[in-house]
């Protein structure tokens, strides 16, 4: 983030008095492995006031949504009906090209931000099923080739991840089988490492 979001930063810290959960969104942990991640992305896909991005599991959006504050549409998807409340009435007020939605990534919803949508971020792969076996790829390819960006760790012993995976090669076998891996990397901290890959579907 180049400049500092004072309207987003001010919302953080009247929410944050009361939710750690938040606080644990904007972790260093949390920086390390999206910065690197968004900088990877920037290395391949053109990101400018034209793209738009949709985020599967996107918690809060709190470190992605301010890094791509400049593209068309961001619409992020998550189960957790208060975090996407806090998110959409609380965080991202102010951001008008942001659309919130709770729902089950893998449930058939056939939302037009997915036929339109340039990239594809997944920083929650751990929490869910492979994206291989996400339904509607076949249905996107038939009118966009979109990029993806996804991350996923070997952090085994967290309460909710139910898909981790054991190193990049096993986390690359989780990609849809039409996936192009155009750049991978791997960030460590005391937990164990995150396994990031950015390609084209």
């Amino acid at each position: 983030m180049e400049n500092i979001d004072l309207q987003l930063f001010k919302n953080i810290m009247a929410e944050a008095r009361n939710n750690t959960d938040l606080l644990d969104s904007f972790s260093p942990n949390q920086f390390k492995s999206k910065q690197k991640l968004v900088d990877m992305i920037h290395n391949y896909v053109d990101i400018n006031s034209d793209t738009e991005i949709v985020i599967f599991g996107g918690w809060y959006g709190s470190i992605l949504i301010p890094m791509f504050k400049e593209v068309k549409k961001i619409t992020l998807i998550d189960l957790d009906e208060e975090v996407i409340n806090i998110a959409s009435n609380r965080l991202f007020t102010h951001y008008k090209n942001v659309d919130f939605r709770i729902q089950d990534v893998f449930e058939l919803n056939k939302l037009n931000q997915y036929r339109s949508a340039n990239l594809f971020i997944n920083t929650s792969c751990e929490h869910m099923a492979p994206m291989k076996e996400w339904p509607l790829w076949e249905w996107i390819l038939r009118r966009n080739n979109p990029y993806f960006a996804f991350t996923s760790n070997n952090m085994f012993g967290i309460e909710g991840h139910t898909n981790c995976v054991n190193n990049i090669e096993e986390f690359k076998k989780q990609l849809p089988d039409t996936s192009k891996v155009l750049s991978e990397n791997e960030v460590t901290d005391e937990r164990g490492s995150r396994y990031l890959l950015v390609g084209k579907i």
